[in-house]
């Protein structure tokens, strides 16, 4: 296996730090992982690593204004969440596309990651979809009047107020590393709204769900009640409308694990069994799918 660093130029002229594994053995999978909000790309480092001694090609990055991908020539001020899919996961997806021409392509979303796939016009080069405790963060999509209280606060009260003190939304608040201002905003703002993804007037961005066409599986964790509770697992899977989708929850303990929380998934030390669960999904259904009619072209 092989880990090389590179930087990817995005359509708008945007530099993203990236890093591919390669296997020693191809499969024939190429598998895109997109971070949860504040994750650099480096969290992912040991989960990669096992995909790729699995015999899969894996791709991870830093989104615009995160990790190694802060451009000093980009004024970070005018950074949007939305750009994360519309622009930084849609360039991903073309590099894999060219790079392995050959392969079929799994993505992985974890958190925000799996909402962002739907921002892409070119999913439809997706083959499988995959989502550890990715939701859509509406406040009302929590499941009781406290945690819809405290979504609230949070999302719409503390964050901004956050953003106004420091100028960004420092990593300690929300956990992972600092966002800049626009990118925070922007989230605080989808999270006020029933449609959730929405431009500065309130107005629905185009989103490319329906592109997607394969099967998708939800993870919803047992233990991960502030981020990701299983009611907003639930709504973002609604949102993939053409996919072959299935919501599975999960206690830590189904995996031999005492909590696994939001963020527990992908440490190194999580359960083998786990990773085992999720590589042989991704597997199976990516590559063992039969060619499905694509309604899509670039």
């Amino acid at each position: 296996m092989q880990q090389v660093d590179f930087t990817l130029l995005t359509a708008d002229n945007h530099r993203l730090a990236a890093t591919r594994f390669e296997p020693a053995e191809p499969n024939g999978l190429s598998i895109l992982i997109n971070s949860a909000t504040g994750a650099p790309r480096h969290y992912y480092r040991s989960f990669a690593q096992y995909l790729a001694k699995r015999g899969c090609l894996v791709l991870t990055y830093d989104y615009r204004g995160i990790g190694d991908s802060i451009d000093p020539h980009f004024d970070l001020k005018h950074l949007r969440l939305r750009d994360w899919g519309q622009k930084d996961l849609s360039a991903m997806l073309n590099w894999l596309h060219y790079y392995a021409p050959e392969h079929k392509i799994a993505a992985l979303g974890h958190s925000i990651g799996g909402q962002m796939i739907g921002l892409a016009s070119n999913n439809y080069l997706i083959k499988s979809v995959l989502t550890v405790a990715s939701q859509i963060g509406y406040w009302r999509n929590w499941p009781t009047a406290g945690k819809r209280l405290q979504m609230g606060l949070v999302t719409g009260l503390a964050l901004p107020a956050a953003v106004k003190g420091f100028g960004k939304l420092p990593g300690f608040a929300m956990g992972g590393v600092s966002l800049p201002a626009g990118i925070a905003l922007e989230w605080s703002r989808w999270c006020r709204h029933p449609q959730y993804f929405v431009d500065e007037n309130s107005q629905p961005l185009r989103t490319y769900f329906e592109r997607f066409n394969g099967p998708a599986r939800f993870y919803a964790i047992a233990d991960d009640h502030f981020y990701a509770p299983e009611s907003a697992v639930k709504a973002l899977s609604r949102r993939y409308v053409s996919a072959d989708g299935e919501v599975v929850w999960r206690h830590p303990s189904h995996w031999g694990a005492r909590e696994m929380g939001h963020f527990g998934y992908f440490r190194r030390n999580a359960p083998q069994a786990a990773w085992d669960e999720i590589g042989d999904w991704l597997i199976r259904h990516t590559l063992q799918q039969h060619p499905a009619s694509q309604r899509w072209a670039a």
